[in-house]
């Protein structure tokens, strides 16, 4: 398992906080859905399975050229072979951006773009006031006590046009001052509160944070974060969007504190080679769509269903190859991020939907159709 996965396996809140955030992002955002998280790790033999299935899709030639020259967080997360790939020559790009944000830095290294989907390389760098030593010894026994870590921050994305550190302080910084930032509910809060970036527009989506190392050299943490939106999200290609990160949380010998009183923010312009696929299917009061991209899925059906959750759906989901060969979406996926509704008392959903990445990335050009359950959304 790669240094991401095994980072995203700790991701989760802790238990006795689990049902406290339910409940405050669904009343702070209500919505028709309820939305659900699952991750599966792969085992070795399963993986080794899977490789062989996959070869039809995936560019796994030994000895391919390498087409991109990308960082080593990457090549952790969608494997050495991922950069021999014209998936990844169209979607990468070299984004060496950095804000100043007071006593914090922010830097994007690289980015795997589409129009729905965003994968990227964050850099924080801590303040001065941050012992390196200190950190650097949380860092290496998070996953071994409970006493010393240093928790993930909050990233949350915003579809803006620039917007300078100096004027989101001056708007934002008596709020700030209020926030105990050391409170997962806090930083839940204020990414969905009345705040000056969430008035200009918070993008919704599936987004996932993993660690990707620390250096105690520039005192700085890296992190692999994404996001991917469903088929009605705005085109991430269109317009600059805003990473808003809260501060991440360092625990020693079992007391937290935020390693400083404010969150930064980076503002940059996604570009890529579009490579995303659409369909859609309809019959009589039944609807589905797809979105397939490289990087990701969503798929998305109402009308009255067959599933009583949305897993039931994401096992009843397929992708049919030109060669006419099916490969199913749960042996595709890294997780999803799904939800549904129900209409009446029925126990199946009268509509269903799940967005999720992809484990490695995969050629659409080989891809004619989605298929769920009897129906198949052809793509174009």
């Amino acid at each position: 398992m790669n240094r991401y996965h095994e980072s995203m396996e700790h991701c989760a809140p802790p238990p006795e906080l689990e049902e406290q955030l339910r409940e405050a992002v669904l009343s702070a955002e209500p919505e028709p859905q309820a939305r659900t998280a699952v991750y599966r790790p792969r085992g070795f033999f399963r993986k080794a399975l899977l490789a062989a299935v996959l070869a039809v899709v995936l560019t796994l030639s030994v000895g391919a050229a390498v087409l991109v020259d990308w960082d080593d967080i990457f090549s952790d997360r969608f494997g050495p072979e991922g950069a021999e790939t014209p998936m990844a020559e169209k979607a990468f790009q070299p984004v060496n951006m950095t804000s100043v944000c007071d006593d914090v830095t922010l830097t994007i290294r690289e980015a795997l773009v589409d129009e729905k989907s965003i994968c990227l390389i964050l850099d924080y760098q801590l303040p001065d006031s941050v012992d390196p030593e200190t950190v650097e010894i949380a860092y290496n026994s998070r996953e071994n006590t409970q006493k010393d870590d240093i928790k993930l921050p909050m990233v949350t994305y915003y579809a803006t046009d620039d917007i300078a550190w100096e004027d989101l302080k001056a708007a934002e910084q008596d709020t700030w001052a209020t926030l105990d930032w050391t409170d997962p509910l806090t930083r839940i809060f204020y990414g969905k509160s009345e705040s000056t970036l969430n008035r200009i527009g918070r993008v919704n989506g599936s987004s996932g944070l993993g660690e990707a190392g620390y250096d105690p050299a520039t005192n700085t943490l890296s992190y692999l974060c994404n996001i991917t939106g469903d088929a009605d999200s705005l085109d991430f290609t269109a317009q600059p969007l805003t990473l808003l990160v809260t501060p991440p949380v360092l625990r020693v010998n079992g007391v937290d504190t935020a390693v400083t009183n404010h969150p930064a923010i980076l503002t940059f312009q996604p570009s890529a080679v579009s490579q995303t696929l659409t369909g859609s299917y309809r019959h009589g009061g039944f609807s589905a769509r797809a979105v397939l991209s490289p990087l990701s899925i969503y798929v998305e059906v109402s009308g009255g269903t067959a599933y009583r959750d949305t897993e039931e759906l994401v096992s009843d989901t397929s992708l049919l190859l030109r060669d006419g060969s099916i490969l199913p979406a749960v042996d595709l996926i890294f997780g999803f991020t799904g939800g549904g509704s129900h209409n009446t008392e029925d126990e199946y959903l009268s509509s269903a939907d799940f967005t999720s990445q992809f484990q490695d990335l995969l050629d659409v050009s080989q891809v004619a159709a989605v298929q769920v359950g009897d129906i198949q959304i052809p793509l174009e």
